[in-house]
């Protein structure tokens, strides 16, 4: 082991730990007063590989004794962590996280060797000196790769990577490991019941109750869970069910009071309480913070934030069921606007002949006789009713509606509301207000007497999340509905998209986990090097159908900002990708 390359702080990545092709490998030390850390489970494999004589890891509430080179292989779901026996000596250790999706090519036998490192009841590689030696150059190999980054490191990475599994497999013939130097039974029955705390920290948990099923006494119970974890029972279970808190707070849209039941808290008060107690903050201020620093709270949480990726203490709520085969009710449609329509009944006979089944309408947009829905006519009104369109979304602009200039705004609150009118007189289930900048809370107050308007008509209010608007990006998104529980989005991906962003896939993951609920409508469209293209032609290619793969219920699927030439062509790609 002494021949093994070591740099403290030093990391490779391959993509984000959401993505299908994943790779962390993290040369890093451990010192904490604290003898254990709060068990966590992710959606990735990990591989630990102690560098110090004395470790340990809980796996299941399994206790395994580790020694230095020991090799230990979690697979996805499976609850663990570390433990360090000298509390205050500094650790050394190396983590290996990744998604490795290997496609069979008739090596099922070979591959299924390397997946069986995972499958063990104890999972842990002890091997000979000389043995270990052998899998410690592969190691090294990737160390070297990593730092050098020549052209190509990242394929080179993933060469090298896929060696070291194969010889680890190659080498498990080999394995002496067994479980031996277990600590002592109070030790391991604190451990047990740290489990238990993870798996049901939803439910009632008083130390009483814990002490009988457990077959201890309460006062004893109370001081050996101090001794081994370094704080108290109640601290503890506070802890498990602040962090499932924190991470529903950041992933989901979930009211504060349903992440309140869902936690173990029996109160609002309580839950603020003991929030603020932890984080310094209330949790609607939590709520309002960027990405960046609710991950830094969430991994402040757990002394061992960076073994794993940080957000993945405990795991990302983000992660959301792949779409169900046979999905039905997925509808297809366009934004009339695409179309330029002279009149009603040429916009139902295009919508016809194109085959979409529903539209996205802005009247004042679509037909340039109407110049705003205030001046609206019956007449025009009843033309567009009489040809029986499914407008799943109509839109009318949010000019204004954030004004601080009363005036302005009082009329651009009749226009939303005119706009209305229209939605219950069309059987339109949904107005989308399309943002524009100003001041975000005089938009939220404006957007709420809309809406509770629109609930008394049986109609939802959207706002499509637009850059540089009162509702920008994610974010501003994220913000809206945290703010308000009846405002729902009609998303556009490409809108939310900034040009540098790399990882597309993960990025939509974050966005779908907290938004997904909330989503009413898909504004599709592609653009490349700035101007509007094809779908599947442009930086949206490959992540559209990964969208499609979030997807949990249906929607309509609006074609927008479209040349209409193109249009027929995209409606077919829509259906072969989404549906």
């Amino acid at each position: 082991m002494d021949s093994l390359y070591f740099e403290e702080g030093f990391s490779i990545r391959l993509n984000s730990d959401t993505d299908p092709l994943f790779l962390l490998v993290d040369y890093s030390s451990r010192s904490y007063p604290m003898n254990m850390a709060n068990q966590h489970y992710h959606d990735f494999y990990e591989i630990f590989m102690t560098l110090e004589d004395e470790a340990a890891h809980l796996v299941n509430g399994r206790y395994l004794q580790l020694h230095k080179g020991d090799l230990i292989f979690l697979r996805p779901q499976v609850l663990h962590m570390s433990i360090y026996p000298k509390r205050n000596t500094i650790q050394k250790r190396l983590v290996i996280n990744f998604n490795f999706p290997v496609p069979s090519l008739g090596l099922d036998y070979q591959i299924g060797k390397i997946k069986a490192l995972f499958d063990h009841d104890a999972p842990v590689l002890r091997l000979p000196p000389e043995y270990l030696a052998k899998l410690v150059k592969h190691i090294n190999s990737i160390f070297t790769a990593g730092k050098a980054r020549k052209s190509g490191w990242q394929l080179e990475m993933l060469s090298l990577f896929t060696l070291f599994m194969l010889e680890a497999a190659r080498m498990e013939k080999h394995n002496i490991y067994s479980e031996k130097n277990l600590p002592g039974l109070p030790d391991l029955k604190m451990y047990a019941i740290t489990e238990y705390i993870d798996i049901h920290y939803m439910e009632p948990l008083s130390l009483r109750e814990i002490a009988e099923k457990f077959a201890i006494s309460p006062f004893y119970l109370s001081h050996q869970f101090t001794k081994v974890m370094g704080m108290s029972f109640v601290t503890y279970v506070q802890k498990v069910r602040i962090r499932y808190a924190l991470q529903m707070l950041s992933y989901t849209g979930a009211r504060i009071h349903d992440i309140i039941a869902e936690c173990g808290f029996t109160s609002s008060s309580q839950f603020n309480r003991t929030f603020s107690a932890f984080c310094g903050m209330s949790p609607s201020d939590f709520r309002k913070l960027g990405v960046a620093d609710r991950d830094i709270i969430i991994s402040s949480l757990d002394p061992e934030k960076s073994e794993v990726v940080p957000s993945a203490f405990p795991p990302r709520y983000r992660t959301i069921q792949k779409k169900h085969p046979g999905l039905t009710g997925m509808k297809i449609g366009i934004s009339a606007s695409v179309l330029s329509p002279s009149d009603p009944a040429e916009l139902k006979s295009r919508l016809s002949l194109l085959g979409a089944e529903t539209v996205l309408l802005d009247i004042p947009r679509c037909f340039p006789s109407v110049s705003s829905y205030s001046e609206l006519s019956d007449k025009k009104l009843s033309e567009i009713a009489s040809q029986n369109l499914d407008i799943s979304v109509l839109a009318v602009s949010g000019h204004n509606l954030g004004s601080d200039i009363a005036e302005k705004r009082e009329e651009a609150e009749r226009e939303c509301l005119a706009a209305l009118d229209a939605a219950v007189s069309l059987r339109s289930p949904v107005l989308c207000v399309m943002p524009e900048n100003g001041n975000y809370q005089v938009f939220l107050s404006s957007l709420k007497k809309l809406s509770e308007k629109a609930m008394e008509n049986g109609v939802t209010i959207a706002v499509a999340p637009m850059p540089e608007t009162a509702v920008d990006g994610l974010e501003g998104a994220s913000r809206l509905i945290s703010d308000d529980g009846s405002i729902m989005i009609v998303l556009d991906p490409l809108s939310l998209l900034h040009d540098d962003r790399e990882n597309t896939f993960s990025f939509f993951e974050e966005v779908f986990s907290i938004l997904g609920k909330r989503i009413v409508a898909l504004l599709l469209r592609d653009r490349l090097e700035g101007r509007p293209v094809n779908i599947g032609k442009g930086i949206m290619a490959k992540t559209y159908p990964r969208i499609a793969s979030l997807l949990t219920s249906s929607l309509p699927l609006i074609r927008a900002s479209a040349e209409s030439a193109s249009v027929a062509d995209d409606l077919l790609y829509i259906k072969r990708v989404f549906i």
